[in-house]
């Protein structure tokens, strides 16, 4: 067994394919790409077996990213934590996360837990501060959503690239306090993703929605913020129409904080009881201080890898 830095392309091809397979993770291959070129230093670390090909060789692995902010310390994230079913419990994970962490060092670091595993960052990593929510997963069947016939005409939404970029970072400050304007711009960019942004009768924005295609014949809410659920529902109408085949994926994945029950709302007037599922999914947690997000407005947070909202 070897542990391993930035590895090829084909090493991370292995985990997201497993960690997508058993567990449903959802991501692409160009994941890779975009992290290690949009965040300021991205290390994937990974133990691999020698003895095998270069196509089978995962064993375990994790993504540790740092993202600096004018006038704010930097802030590390883990995500993409995983080991391969054959090799659990024969401590191959363990040099992994203490390699991230011992870069991560007094830094401030977040990571999103699993259920069954936030207690365990908690008391024996560090991750003792956290939100005071879970985040729930809703899982929807995009061929059993239906516009509503009384849907208000309070509210249009445009392209991204029809909006200025000054207005939208104006507004994605008001969610997420850490200027993330390049990593966003540069994420609604990637291949098969699809944004669009809701303005009031002022032209002010009031939410914003972007969906990708993501592994398994499926599809990611990453983000989807909205000032109330009737702006949410305009902006999912109008990202039906703008996705390509929109009826033909399996499933749509909204991240949410349970905090905003809005979400529910959404879900019932767009959907069956039948064409969506909820469950608990995972708790935000820090090593030093909890950044703060205005949850109440998120419908999907951004990436459950390297982000908080």
């Amino acid at each position: 067994m070897e542990l391993v830095i930035n590895p090829p392309q084909q090493v991370f091809d292995q985990l997201i394919n497993l960690s997508g397979e058993l567990n449903g993770w959802a991501h692409q291959p160009y994941d890779y790409r975009f992290y290690s070129e949009n965040f300021d230093e991205y290390w994937f670390i990974a133990v691999v077996d020698k003895e095998k090909k270069p196509h089978e060789n995962f064993v375990a692995g994790g993504c540790l990213a740092r993202w600096d902010a004018e006038n704010e310390a930097s802030l590390y994230s883990i995500g993409l934590y995983y080991c391969k079913e054959e090799y659990r419990g024969k401590g191959h994970g363990l040099p992994v996360f203490k390699a991230m962490m011992g870069i991560v060092g007094d830094g401030n670091c977040v990571l999103t837990a699993a259920v069954d595993m936030s207690e365990k960052y908690a008391t024996t990593f560090g991750f003792k501060e956290m939100l005071p929510f879970w985040h729930m997963e809703a899982e929807i069947e995009p061929g059993k959503m239906r516009i509503s016939a009384d849907l208000t005409e309070k509210y249009v939404t445009k392209d991204w690239k029809e909006v200025g970029e000054a207005q939208l970072e104006a507004y994605d400050l008001t969610i997420c306090t850490r200027n993330r304007k390049k990593l966003m711009r540069n994420w609604f960019q990637q291949d098969q993703v699809y944004t669009r942004i809701a303005f009031d009768s002022n032209q002010k924005i009031v939410g914003y929605c972007t969906i990708r295609v993501v592994n398994l014949n499926r599809l990611c809410a990453a983000p989807f913020y909205a000032e109330n659920v009737e702006v949410a529902e305009v902006l999912m109408a109008d990202m039906m129409k703008s996705i390509p085949d929109f009826a033909s994926f399996e499933k749509l994945i909204f991240w949410y904080p349970d905090v905003n029950k809005d979400v529910e709302r959404l879900l019932q007037k767009l959907l069956p009881s039948d064409g969506y599922h909820i469950k608990k999914d995972f708790r935000t947690q820090f090593t030093k201080n909890v950044i703060k997000a205005r949850d109440g407005v998120v419908y999907s947070v951004a990436c459950s890898t390297h982000q908080f909202v």
